[in-house]
């Protein structure tokens, strides 16, 4: 397989060459550009797996270079090259899907190096998806001709229309769950780094739903809301487990900054998935307060997208319950009145009046709802928790509400075996 090309641009040749030096030992084909007319004509001519450029550079600025590069080679992993004064400027550019990543000077070669490489295997995994939606596409007309074939004649006239269009809402509805259920298994993917983290994300996304729906809201930003909801901690993937393994007040003043750019890793990472990317903005503002006082941009009241309003209020009640090491039902009032003492300061008042009115209506659920004690051997897919599961050491595995699958039962039965579910499981009979 040919070596990938990575395009290096940049007015100053000294910095080229040390760059070029950098990755004379790796399988990649180093490009180089003196500027962004250069660069431009080296991205028309050849397949670009990843381009870099400086930002502060005559005539033509790294992010209008890389704007003009993304029409001349869209495939190409594009990101920034910025010291510290200009990191806004890459920010935007990030923000308006111009650029996937920056890299701030000084570089570590050790990390420089890494960046490169992931964006190549990113590149990569784009390559081989647009590859395997190609065969697909051809295969589907290749049955659809077979198909057609082997129908009689008399009968595909008879019935052709009838069949389409009842093909066609199948397939949209197969469609759309199908989207749902891959927006869940991406959800999954945070409970391998921490489970609370998992767990956590679909008890918002349920809240979250119902208060928009409350909105008044169309069913499809009902659904969107509700997906971003799933995923608004998916930026916590790149964080190291230390941090991950914290509550903000336990951190310091390096890991609190860490913590604090999760919402933008979360929408940058959605950003690459073309059809996640309007996702994008509620992720990254779901840590933003009504009263402009958090992170990462200090929007304030309405200028905060509607669906991270929605999500900042089911997020914050569901950390002061459960990000503790044990629970106890006075943390539910405590949080509550919480959310009654920051309206419209802290979080919009509506919307705040909307999550309470869900409390209410999840105890009145559960008050209706009988409930059986079984074994941790009898627990079966499809089971509803009416309890929180704790081991005997007071680690909670999964939460009262959560339906039950069975990867959650596999990581049940394997906690169970290191530190025992003692109390039993409490599930809707």
């Amino acid at each position: 397989m040919p070596a990938h090309k990575v395009l290096f641009v940049d007015d100053e040749e000294n910095i080229l060459r040390s760059l070029k030096r950098i990755f004379r030992k790796d399988d990649i084909e180093i490009l180089t550009a003196l500027g962004g007319a250069e660069g431009l004509e080296l991205a028309k001519k050849r397949d670009i797996a990843v381009i870099v450029s400086d930002q502060r550079m005559p005539r033509m600025s790294g992010t209008e270079f890389l704007h003009q590069a993304k029409q001349v080679s869209p495939e190409s992993i594009r990101m920034v090259l910025t010291g510290y004064a200009d990191v806004n400027a890459a920010m935007a550019a990030i923000n308006d899907g111009e650029v996937f990543h920056y890299i701030t000077k000084p570089w570590k070669e050790e990390d420089l190096k890494r960046i490169i490489w992931d964006a190549i295997q990113k590149y990569d995994l784009l390559q081989e998806n647009k590859r395997l939606r190609n065969l697909i596409v051809k295969q589907n007309s290749i049955l659809k001709r077979l198909t057609e074939d082997l129908e009689g004649e008399v009968l595909r006239k008879n019935h052709e229309l009838l069949e389409k269009n009842e093909s066609l809402e199948k397939l949209n509805n197969e469609l759309n769950d199908s989207f749902f259920e891959t927006i869940k298994a991406f959800s999954s993917l945070l409970e391998m780094r921490d489970f609370y983290v998992g767990s956590h994300s679909k008890r918002v996304a349920t809240a979250s739903r119902f208060i928009a729906q409350r909105f008044g809201l169309s069913e499809s930003e009902v659904k969107r809301i509700e997906m971003a909801a799933i995923l608004h901690d998916v930026g916590k993937m790149s964080m190291p487990d230390l941090i991950l393994q914290k509550v903000p007040s336990q951190m310091s003043k390096n890991d609190l900054l860490i913590y604090q750019n999760h919402p933008i890793l979360g929408q940058a990472t959605l950003m690459t998935i073309k059809i996640l990317e309007n996702l994008g903005q509620i992720v990254r503002g779901h840590h933003e307060l009504f009263n402009g006082k958090g992170f990462p941009d200090g929007l304030k009241g309405e200028n905060i997208p509607l669906g991270a309003r929605i999500i900042s209020v089911p997020n914050t009640y569901d950390n002061l319950i459960y990000r503790r090491s044990t629970y106890r039902k006075s943390f539910e009032n405590a949080a509550a009145k919480y959310l009654k003492g920051n309206r419209n300061l802290v979080f919009q008042g509506k919307v705040v009046d909307y999550f309470l009115e869900y409390l209410r209506y999840q105890d009145e659920a559960e008050k209706k709802a009988t409930e059986m004690k079984i074994d941790v051997a009898d627990v079966r897919g499809g089971m509803v928790l009416t309890r929180d599961i704790y081991t005997a050491k007071g680690v909670m595995l999964a939460a009262k509400g959560e339906r039950l699958k069975q990867s959650y039962i596999n990581r049940i039965l394997q906690y169970h075996k290191m530190d025992p579910i003692i109390e039993g499981i409490y599930v809707q009979s």
